[in-house]
């Protein structure tokens, strides 16, 4: 058994091509290996650890992915519903349903990175509010003429993530102002599934990056830098991946 973690840059302003591109470099470097821990084995075909940059056109297509990846659902295993569904799950009202499902439910997931961004918990029983600490704190950037290397989001809480099995893929959001009233965005990965998962994450993502931080600072999202350290694509979808890879027009 042996791991061959291939490093991928793209640049790109396309949106879909970007994740095409993807796959295509996945799929070259297939590589069937165990995934996962022993109580819950997964397999893995194809992997990399990438870092796409997303620029012009693709930043205003991740904006309207509602609209936009619908045009290529044949792609993919999901449709309109499904997008619009996942990026609602980035509002309070959607926490607030999670916070009131009982344990059993199957509804209820473990966390939601939403939920760790507006709740994160702190050492003293409390909650911090990182959405608008790092809006506040742009704000500050913006009324002071100055950059920062400073403002960030983060998932991960040792005492909970260090050994469950279910712990946050995303960990941290970073973002800068660039140039006047345009910023960009860093998004970091341990881990992620790029055929069921990628394009998704981004447009949920951004929407909300777009709508609680940038919108209320009058700033423009101008870049994505999207990092995972294991972007990967699941062996049950190997397949249907090179499919789709074949049929990108």
């Amino acid at each position: 058994m042996k791991r061959n973690l291939k490093i991928v840059l793209i640049k790109e302003v396309d949106f879909m091509r970007a994740w095409i591109k993807l796959l295509e470099h996945c799929i070259r470097n297939e590589n069937l290996i165990p995934f996962g821990s022993k109580d819950d084995p997964k397999a893995i075909r194809g992997e990399i650890c990438s870092r796409v940059v997303l620029e012009q056109s693709a930043v205003k297509q991740v904006l309207d992915g509602i609209n936009y990846l619908p045009k290529y659902g044949k792609l993919f295993p999901f449709g309109a519903r499904f997008i619009e569904h996942y990026v609602n799950e980035y509002t309070l009202q959607y926490i607030e349903e999670q916070a009131m499902l009982g344990k059993e439910d199957k509804r209820k997931f473990t966390y939601t990175y939403y939920d760790r961004f507006k709740r994160y918990p702190a050492s003293n029983g409390k909650t911090i509010d990182q959405v608008d600490a790092l809006r506040e704190n742009l704000k500050k950037q913006i009324e002071n003429n100055i950059f920062s290397n400073r403002h960030q989001m983060i998932t991960w809480v040792p005492e909970i993530d260090t050994f469950s099995t279910e712990p946050p893929c995303l960990q941290r959001v970073w973002i800068s102002l660039i140039e006047n009233n345009s910023i960009e965005v860093h998004l970091d990965w341990r881990s992620r599934d790029l055929y069921g998962a990628w394009h998704v994450n981004l447009v949920a993502i951004i929407n909300m990056i777009n709508r609680d931080i940038a919108k209320p600072n009058n700033c423009e999202i101008v870049r994505i830098i999207d990092s995972c350290d294991s972007l990967h694509i699941y062996n049950g979808d190997f397949d249907q991946a090179k499919l789709s890879v074949a049929s990108f027009t």
